[in-house]
């Protein structure tokens, strides 16, 4: 199953690369959520600074 993606440039698209500008795209779906995450307290420093 294709999920959606985002390309910087032009919206969306299922495609790994934009056809319309080449660009590589990203996709707009989070990362999975795990309660024995090792790197959480990273990224919280990263996003809110502490």
């Amino acid at each position: 199953m294709k999920r959606l993606r985002k390309c910087p440039r032009d919206g969306y698209t299922l495609k790994e690369e934009c056809a319309e500008c080449g660009e590589p795209t990203k996709s707009v779906h989070p990362a999975p959520y795990s309660p024995h995450d090792k790197y959480a307290q990273y990224r919280r420093k990263e996003k809110y600074g502490k």
